[in-house]
């Protein structure tokens, strides 16, 4: 370029020479010819340099391609549900009587949480009881009657339906009686107590907040395009940004079957066991799913280039004793940590430039070191 800078510069300075002897149609000839003069000295440079570019050796490393056994994960933000939770209220009105358990406080299953007032029930109880009892002798003494064909078959009807009625009654008080006493339906930690002994409970009034810690599920939702590659029982790691260091590893326990229109995503669920009950409802985690698995050519991704054509690369082809660089136009697909798997343009054994790429061009002699 200095060459010809300078040769253009000769070339200003001897028009401005030559404008003084001779007449403007040979300055325009002499000018003509001068521009011709550049042009072919500006081609041989080209050319020279491109000589020296080919001739010039560049060190370089390569990689040889093999298979190699591939994982390609998808990420995913879900929220943590308890698979055993209970909002427990009574099956009847009623006054709170006795509350027995107390927040944070861990239950078994079918233990005593609440009682209702019952002493209206426990009344007609005993009431019902006693008519039972004069309705029973009642009914024996019609009966003795009847099999001695002295009394009335009526009479007899009459007092086997009251006695079988008050006994009926009397079912139905207990059965109420039970619906007094609130039991925990789930063993768990009782999160929150909503109500006080001396108010009123009535059914589908939370009392108490029943949550089982232990039996845990991440749920997250899924784009669509993932339907074919995630299935129940493939396995996912979860992690929690509360916890760092937090990973669960366990396997996919459903997989929705219905697509949501609004976002075009479909239900994940992995269940866990949550030891030291770390983990709590509601908490955000991260489901790590693996949407490919198998045998695939990789390549790092820092060596793959762009131009108008695509995606290439620069391998290491051999021609008699020496190598050459050699462009190869690839596609590719997953990137997975520092490689991208390649899907075509490259074969096992195709030696890929990995140091030194950026400094070598098309048929540029390599040296691999």
């Amino acid at each position: 370029m200095k060459k010809i800078s300078l040769i253009l510069f000769i070339t200003i300075i001897s028009v401005g020479a030559c404008r003084k002897e001779k007449n403007p149609e040979d300055i325009q000839n002499q000018i003509f010819e001068y521009k011709q003069k550049t042009a072919e000295l500006q081609k041989q440079l080209k050319k020279q340099n491109k000589t020296d570019i080919s001739e010039h050796y560049v060190n370089v490393r390569v990689d040889e391609l093999k298979r190699e056994e591939l994982t390609h994960y998808i990420r995913a933000t879900a929220y943590v549900k308890a698979k055993e939770q209970a909002y427990v209220s009574p099956e009847m009105n009623g006054q709170i009587k006795k509350i027995y358990v107390k927040e944070g406080q861990y239950v078994k299953k079918g233990q005593l949480l609440v009682t209702l007032n019952a002493t209206v029930i426990r009344s007609s109880i005993e009431e019902v009881k006693t008519g039972l009892k004069l309705a029973t002798v009642m009914y024996e003494k019609q009966k003795e009657l009847w099999e001695q064909k002295v009394g009335k078959e009526l009479d007899y009807l009459q007092a086997k339906n009251k006695k079988e009625s008050l006994e009926a009654k009397i079912n139905t008080l207990k059965a109420q009686l039970e619906l007094t006493v609130i039991k925990a339906p789930i063993p768990g930690i009782v999160d929150e107590i909503y109500l006080k002994e001396g108010e009123p409970a009535a059914p589908g009034r939370q009392v108490i907040n029943l949550v089982n810690l232990r039996k845990m599920e991440a749920v997250a939702d899924v784009s669509e395009k993932y339907v074919p590659y995630v299935h129940k029982g493939d396995s996912v790691v979860i992690s929690f940004p509360s916890y760092p260091g937090l990973i669960i590893k366990t396997k996919i326990s459903r997989t929705g079957n219905v697509i949501n229109p609004v976002n075009r995503t479909f239900k994940v669920q992995a269940d866990f066991i949550n030891k030291d009950n770390k983990i709590k409802p509601n908490m955000v985690a991260e489901l790590q799913l693996s949407d490919y698995k198998g045998s695939s050519l990789a390549i790092p991704s820092v060596v793959v280039k762009k131009d108008r054509k695509g995606e290439y690369v620069f391998t290491a082809e051999k021609n008699g004793d020496e190598y050459t660089a050699q462009k190869r136009y690839i596609k590719t697909s997953y990137i997975i940590g520092d490689k991208v798997m390649v899907t075509e343009g490259l074969n096992v054994g195709d030696k890929v430039i990995v140091e030194g790429y950026n400094m070598v061009v098309n048929k540029q002699k390599i040296k691999i070191k």
